[in-house]
């Protein structure tokens, strides 16, 4: 690890200000905008995570769109997140800056991402997309009832740690929405996010609002279901097209059960003023897990769908 450095905390209830101390160590990971990296806080003695962009340090790199966007993006995230306090949103723990690059610091999650573990262990029981979705849609009621759209839900973004808790993380690309949960906004109307989890209203270029969420939700679903992309084996313009011009989902497989068939069609409605918001989606019986259900039986193998 690297020599101790400085970081600094502001508690988003009071206020607070204080520094800690923490170590610097190994890449774990590029997101959308930046690097991850571990770390160790040395006043809690807790593992952390460190979001790193590097800052313009010459004329040409100030002038470099893809600098500029990277910087800004972690700007955004550090604004969003800050104010953010829900068990399946990834914790904001602070901010540090020096000459050559700027860093927040992020809650430690050790499972690593849905996409992670889908390349590792292949599509997930039933079951557990059950819990995980339930999970999901409690971090995004949560933070459209703070106003915000995330923009780029998928499962690269959604992390899990060892007790099968999701978080959803990556809000460079975040956006606060004047309007209420489903409600339009004119000024959030760019093409913004991954092309194969796009709305159509989104591609389209219309003004969007917090729905466009419930569309890239049930793209990760699909994901979870598959152990793949959505719109496998599409280039991304031909997506894109098919997307917008038509406002087709991606296919549904039917091997899915008829609980989850009609789950993703509720997420895949091509008008979003008929699209349900996280909330009613988490009165559907799909996003309830089995009774039984316990995480561990999945970990030890003993549920296999």
């Amino acid at each position: 690890m690297d020599q101790s450095q400085q970081g600094i905390y502001q508690n988003p209830q009071s206020g607070t200000i204080k520094t800690f101390q923490y170590l610097k160590g190994g890449l774990i990971g590029r997101g959308s905008f930046g690097r991850v990296y571990h770390a160790f806080n040395l006043d809690t003695c807790e593992m952390i995570a460190i979001k790193q962009v590097d800052l313009p340090q010459t004329l040409s790199e100030r002038n470099c769109d893809r600098l500029k966007t990277s910087v800004e993006a972690l700007f955004s995230e550090m604004e969003v997140l800050k104010d953010l306090d829900h068990e399946n949103i990834v914790q904001y723990l602070g901010f540090a800056q020096n000459e050559e690059t700027a860093n927040i610091f992020l809650e430690y999650v050790s499972g690593g991402s849905i996409e992670s573990c889908l390349k590792r262990s292949g599509p997930f029981p039933e079951a557990v997309i059950r819990h995980f979705t339930r999970q999901i849609l409690l971090g995004l009621e949560y933070i459209h009832s703070k106003k915000i759209v995330h923009r780029d839900i998928k499962a690269a973004n959604v992390l899990v740690d060892e007790q099968g808790v999701c978080k959803i993380s990556d809000f460079g690309i975040s956006k606060r929405n004047a309007q209420s949960q489903g409600g339009y906004d004119e000024n959030v109307g760019s093409l913004q996010g991954s092309i194969f989890w796009m709305a159509p209203e989104m591609v389209t270029s219309k003004a969007y609002g917090a729905k466009v969420d419930i569309w890239s939700f049930g793209c990760l679903v699909l994901e979870m279901f598959t152990g793949q992309q959505p719109w496998k084996g599409y280039a991304p313009q031909q997506a894109l097209f098919t997307i917008g011009s038509s406002s087709a989902h991606p296919p549904i497989p039917e091997n899915i059960s008829e609980e989850g068939q009609r789950f993703l069609a509720r997420c895949f409605i091509t008008d979003a003023n008929l699209r349900p918001t996280a909330a009613e989606l988490l009165q559907d019986a799909f996003a309830v897990p089995p009774a039984n259900f316990n995480f561990n039986d999945y970990i030890e193998g003993k549920i296999t769908d």
